[in-house]
């Protein structure tokens, strides 16, 4: 269903957007259009008026230079902000209540990416639905009182985590870009310049990414995006964030990540009394590692029966190795290790390959139908990472072992172990 008001719409923005608006791409699969706004906004447009439904995904690409390194405590408590902040004469309750009152779901996340928002709403919703999204993301106002609150919370979220010797290592072993794991003393030291600086170098059109999936029309599409985000710039940048810390923050408990080498030969060490031993291998995903490629992986690596009783996995974008069982902690390295170079001097075989690629097919025919999917498909195409069938089909056996080579090097794992004092002390 078409609603009324898109042939008026069409007809405004034939007449105003010509002067104003944009970079169109070459046509796509049908009913998908992209375009670009004259501050750098990527917008892709998925057409289906089969569902009532207008589905909005905003991605904001996070960079390791918008913040000091080894400081996530800024994008997190900067969404955390967003989230409780007034915008303009709106009131941040005032927001809250527009999105229940209008049944608009609204859900931000963090991850090694970016910032994400993802809204969903009902298509006569759809221009209140994306005002608001621009009202949460451009016009917030930070308050200091809100900073000390939500820096409460987020000191009690990682004192949580560190309550559970698991979560601290696998949280140590995480690659220093990380950006979901803030330390207690780093969210002591982080001020509301840190945040204001951090934003005015982060928020920029330029790195984001719009999607909107549903039931409205290319035209109707451009209005919209056009008078919710045209006016967003990007502010010139900001003096770097501080690093030094605050003289009154609490000091972490998590220990500090180690430096890659060529060889792990101490591993990181998390002692905690009375829990059981788990040793943990982490590897940051090559940088040339084709799509393609990860995905194969993925499919393959979980489903390994040698690696038992390794459990392996890929959560983008590490790969992760976890045993747990062992009483000793050399023979947990060993047996871990032993295991993981196994893999890498054996690789795939062809019909693995073959199996991989079949449920890769599989899947794909099934999750296609689904919007969040289609949504999500085509925000790897824009950034360039999305897995083309062509391509998987034509990628080689020797390729795809070569990339399980290079994740699987040596000098990429961290390693780290959980467990007694008393039982580390073995190592």
């Amino acid at each position: 269903m078409r609603p009324l008001a898109t042939a008026l719409t069409t007809a405004w923005a034939t007449l105003a957007l010509p002067g104003l608006i944009w970079a169109q791409s070459p046509a796509g699969p049908v009913g998908v259009q992209r375009f670009t706004l004259p501050n750098g906004l990527r917008v892709v447009h998925l057409e289906d008026h089969e569902r009532p439904l207008v589905r909005i995904r905003l991605q904001l690409d996070l960079e390791p230079g918008d913040g000091p390194p080894g400081r996530p405590e800024l994008a997190v408590l900067a969404l955390r902000m967003l989230d409780q902040a007034d915008a303009g004469s709106l009131k941040a309750q005032d927001i809250d209540e527009a999105l229940e009152g209008s049944g608009i779901r609204l859900v931000q996340g963090l991850d090694h990416e970016g910032i994400s928002w993802r809204l969903v709403a009902r298509s006569r919703d759809q221009d209140r639905a994306l005002g608001l999204l621009a009202d949460r993301v451009l016009r917030a106002v930070f308050d200091p009182f809100v900073l000390e609150v939500q820096r409460l919370a987020c000191w009690r979220e990682a004192g949580r985590l560190d309550a559970s010797p698991h979560a601290r290592l696998r949280r140590a072993l995480e690659p220093e870009q990380s950006l979901r794991t803030p330390t207690i003393a780093g969210l002591g030291a982080v001020t509301l310049e840190d945040l204001l600086a951090f934003r005015a170098r982060a928020f920029r059109p330029d790195r984001a990414v719009l999607i909107l999936h549903g039931d409205l029309g290319l035209e109707q599409a451009k209005r919209l995006v056009l008078l919710s985000f045209g006016t967003w710039t990007a502010t010139p940048p900001a003096p770097p964030a501080s690093t030094a810390p605050a003289t009154n923050a609490p000091t972490s408990t998590a220990p500090a990540a180690p430096t890659p080498a060529a060889t792990v030969p101490n591993p990181l060490l998390v002692p905690a009394t009375g829990a059981p031993l788990r040793v943990q291998a982490v590897a940051a995903a090559p940088a040339d590692l084709a799509p393609e490629a990860e995905a194969l992986l993925m499919l393959l690596l979980p489903e390994d029966p040698a690696l038992y009783p390794v459990k392996l996995r890929i959560e983008p974008p590490c790969l992760v190795a976890t045993l747990d069982g062992e009483t000793s902690a050399p023979a947990a390295r060993a047996s871990l290790g032993a295991r993981l170079e196994a893999l890498r001097q054996r690789g795939f075989t062809e019909v693995d390959l073959r199996r991989a690629r079949a449920a890769w097919t599989a899947g794909r025919a099934l999750l296609t139908l689904h919007p969040e999917a289609r949504i999500a498909e085509a925000m790897n195409e824009v950034r360039g990472r999305a897995v083309h069938p062509a391509r998987l089909e034509t990628l080689t056996l020797g390729a795809l072992n070569g990339a399980l080579r290079r994740w699987l090097e040596p000098a990429r794992l961290r390693l780290g172990l959980t467990g007694d004092p008393g039982v580390l002390k073995e190592r």
